[in-house]
């Protein structure tokens, strides 16, 4: 960003919903502050300021709110603004762009060179994906291959498509057959010849395809076990006068392992953060750690020793009944001391559990390692690689909530003073009322888990600073646990109003496992950490290093980048937008009022063209003496170059 830009953390790039709005010429700028870098996508340059918002909320946006909760996958609403002409323009945030303001490559661009596990790991998230897309209206947006992309093993969409407003599952099944088969790896062949039959039955069984496709899905993960390193620790901060964070493990479990916890070990990564009157939150984060480390230890030593692996959905019950036997711990201690309301003790949670799998394989049994992911409030897990920092989780708290339930946009609900408050955190009530999120996910790349407490999570520290850290950590240049000690003391420097508690989870793949990056703009194809990586500053090269200037492109060159048509691909219809309130006259944009002004000129310029011809008409012809005939005729004026005049308007 140039110097009259934000000094937001992070770049904040938006994709425009609206007519034209991928015709703009790059380099423009709409409603005085959104950067044309691509066809639709917009940098925002005063991101610390909230954008517009409609009210009351039109319709065409609810399905990207009620999308709130899953924010991994699938994009959200930003705000809105309006163009020169005052003609409305949906902005969406947390779309596939990356870094350096460029959409993420198409699925279908990648999906030939793609490893099988890679193609059947997209498919089981899109498949994942059809049952909430379809609760708000928006299961097409899976028919149209242009609208998904990839980020790594991440598949994201660009936008939410409402038509068809209810497709069958056959549809699916036909745009799989059509746009996946051919270039399908041949055990991904077979199984997607077999699936999309399923699909295409007068009564497909999803919960039966998801478990075929996931057994296929094993089946490529499975290969040499993964190495895993794990460190944790907690600090008071400098303001705060307790320390009501907890974690696992933390130096002092390290220092009292005993036999019985080795299987925990590297495998179980806890972070708490207590809530409650008199230090309460103290006492239910421990409680919450110590009970899930017993719990969890039976269900790590019972995978072990199964022959077959646990499908998904027992796992995940298992889990949640451990945490069903924390909550409860913590509630009963609450009634038995008489707290209530804000002096009852609680505690979030964001807990990872690497479970180990034994499958059966052509080539024998074999071992897959599962990542489960549960968290319950705004404590946070984030994968980090070199590449690309995630954030897994989505945070329970009142802003989100007015989101989901399609109060509000964003930008609106964060204004509310208890925004930040949390909507539910182990210990306050009863487990059923709780609704925990948990989440699967396998390993193909080395990087780095982060779990952490809101001590370090808040002001996007996580977000602005990981590109300096990650590099130290998979080179093994620091030890794990220096690399923890720096998040924190980073937590204290640049927040240090709280607690902060940070475990971290460095995953080692084996080179054979490694999904090569050629294919899909991912990371190295040899193992990450092997080659030097650059240092960056908040996620960009060391030194100030400027981005390179916007060019403008043709259509067919936009076509090429970005394998899309020359079609405006927008959603929104006439009567959409005509449902966002259009600027009144006084607040419409600079360029509205300078293209007016323009005109103006322009007709008086006009008119005084024709009133100064009409006079040479009427002059004697006297008035002005012919030129010699040996005189030259003095030349035309040259004709405007057509690429200056088209941006120059």
């Amino acid at each position: 960003m140039n110097g009259e830009e934000s000094k937001y953390p992070f770049r904040q790039y938006v994709w425009a919903l609206g007519h034209g709005t991928n015709k703009i010429p790059i380099g423009d700028r709409v409603d005085g502050r959104y950067q044309v870098v691509g066809p639709s996508i917009w940098l925002d340059t005063q991101p610390e300021q909230p954008p517009k918002a409609p009210d009351p909320v039109p319709n065409f946006a609810l399905p990207y709110l009620k999308a709130y909760a899953y924010q991994l996958n699938l994009p959200g609403v930003y705000g809105i603004c309006h163009q020169a002409s005052g003609e409305a323009v949906l902005l969406l945030s947390n779309v596939p762009v990356n870094h350096q303001g460029q959409l993420m490559p198409v699925i279908g661009k990648v999906w030939p060179e793609a490893s099988a596990f890679r193609q059947l790991y997209w498919l089981w998230q899109m498949v994942g994906l059809w049952e909430p897309l379809k609760s708000f209206g928006a299961a097409a947006s899976l028919l149209k291959k242009s609208n998904i992309r990839v980020e790594a093993w991440r598949v994201r969409l660009i936008g939410l498509s409402v038509n068809p407003g209810d497709p069958p599952l056959s549809e699916l099944g036909l745009t799989w057959q059509r746009y996946y088969l051919p270039g399908a790896k041949p055990a991904v062949a077979e199984l997607l010849v077999s699936v999309c039959e399923m699909l295409q039955a007068d009564e497909p069984d999803l919960t039966a395809i998801k478990a075929q496709i996931n057994e296929q899905l094993l089946q490529a993960a499975a290969g040499a076990a993964i190495e895993f390193q794990i460190a944790g620790a907690t600090s008071t901060g400098p303001k705060k006068p307790r320390n009501e964070d907890a974690c696992y493990p933390s130096r002092i479990e390290l220092k009292r392992t005993s036999a019985a916890d080795l299987p925990l070990l590297p495998r179980l990564a806890i972070v708490c953060d207590g809530v409650g009157g008199h230090a309460g939150g103290e006492v239910a984060s421990q409680m919450v750690v110590r009970s899930l480390q017993l719990q969890l230890r039976s269900l790590l030593t019972e995978a072990m020793e199964q022959e077959q692996a646990i499908p998904p959905r027992v796992v995940i019950d298992q889990i949640e009944a451990a945490i069903r036997v924390a909550n409860n711990l913590v509630a009963q201690q609450n009634d038995q001391q008489g707290r209530a309301d804000r002096q009852r003790m609680g505690t979030t949670l964001v807990m990872a559990l690497i479970l180990p799998q034994r499958i059966d394989t052509p080539a024998g049994p074999a071992e897959v390692n599962e990542l489960y992911l549960t968290h319950i409030g705004d404590s946070r897990a984030y994968w980090i690689t070199p590449k690309h920092c995630q954030l897994l989780t989505v945070d329970d708290d009142i802003a989100g909530r007015e989101v989901s339930a399609g109060h509000s946009f964003y930008a609106q609900a964060l204004q509310r003073s208890d925004a930040s408050a949390l909507t539910q955190a182990l210990g306050l009530r009863e487990f059923d009322q709780l609704r925990p999120h948990t989440q699967r996910f396998l390993f193909d790349s080395d990087g780095v888990l982060l779990l952490c407490s809101d001590g370090l999570s808040d002001n996007h520290q996580v977000e602005a600073s990981w590109a300096n850290y990650i590099g130290l950590i998979v080179q093994q240049i620091v030890p794990l646990e220096a690399a923890v000690d720096a998040w924190i003391e980073l937590a204290n420097q640049k927040n240090g109003h709280d607690n902060v508690a940070v475990v971290l989870v460095n995953v080692y793949l084996p080179k054979e496992m490694a999904e090569p990056g050629a294919a899909t703009g991912d990371e190295s194809s040899t193992r990450l950490g092997r080659e030097a990586m650059p240092q960056l500053e908040g996620g960009r090269p060391a030194g100030g290093v400027p981005p390179q200037p916007f060019a403008e492109m043709t259509a067919a060159s936009r076509a090429l980048l970005y394998g899309e048509t020359e079609d405006d691909d927008t959603p929104l219809t006439a009567e959409e937008m005509a449902a966002v309130e259009t600027p009144p006259a006084g607040k419409r944009s600079v360029g509205r009022k300078l293209i007016t002004a323009l005109l103006a000129v322009a007709v008086l310029g006009a008119i005084g063209a024709i009133g100064w011809l009409l006079w040479r008409t009427f002059e004697p012809l006297k008035s002005e003496p012919p030129l010699p005939e040996d005189q030259p005729a003095l030349p035309d004026a040259p004709e405007p170059d057509a690429s200056e005049s088209e941006g120059s308007t």
